[in-house]
């Protein structure tokens, strides 16, 4: 029986492209692991508070080696997002029911605060900052994917018009750095 390998998280997971989700993301990392079963659980607009409700019904009643849970760009937004102590409480309780051997975790991404203004700069470091503490907390791979865009020196170019959502490049470097996790991961 091939191992499972389970994405979920929001819009950034789903492939979010041109206002719908799309299996960008999935079909890049079936070629990487063509041994696996990989499905995508993914919701656009989820965030940690919503997780928590869909866990039992799209995640807990599946058997699973690996999840990819990616939220906390939508919980860091400045009109609609969480605090950040209910962020780290939702997230921490998240890993803690998908078992932490289990789980790969990624931060919130780099978005444009200058065309979403709903996206403000020092919000996502600091919800960056609580995944990447929840990642050392139970001791997970960690994909600090804020840093990694900011990294190429051009992260706006990593963006869709909206100034949020990932283009083809920035769903090349996120699953270019999930398949480094996963195989990580994997080897352990």
């Amino acid at each position: 029986m091939a191992k499972k390998i389970i994405l979920f998280g929001d819009s950034l997971l789903a492939g979010y492209t041109n206002g719908h989700p799309t299996d960008r993301v999935t079909n890049a990392l079936i070629n990487n692991f063509p041994k696996y079963n990989i499905t995508n659980e993914s919701i656009p607009g989820l965030t940690t508070e919503e997780a928590a409700d869909f866990l039992p019904k799209r995640i807990l009643n599946q058997h699973y080696d690996l999840v990819t849970l990616g939220l906390g760009t939508n919980d860091d937004s400045v009109y609609n997002g969480l605090n950040a102590g209910r962020y780290a409480y939702n997230l921490n309780t998240l890993v803690k029911k998908l078992n932490p051997h289990k789980v790969i975790l990624m931060g919130p991404s780099y978005t444009n605060w200058k065309i979403d203004p709903n996206q403000s700069w020092p919000r996502t470091l600091q919800f960056t900052l609580i995944a990447q503490q929840c990642s050392f907390i139970h001791h997970l791979p960690f994909l600090n994917l804020n840093k990694k865009m900011m990294e190429t020196g051009h992260p706006n170019e990593l963006l869709q018009d909206d100034g949020v959502h990932l283009n083809q490049a920035g769903i090349e470097l996120l699953t270019n750095n999930l398949t480094s996790l996963i195989k990580q991961k994997i080897a352990e």
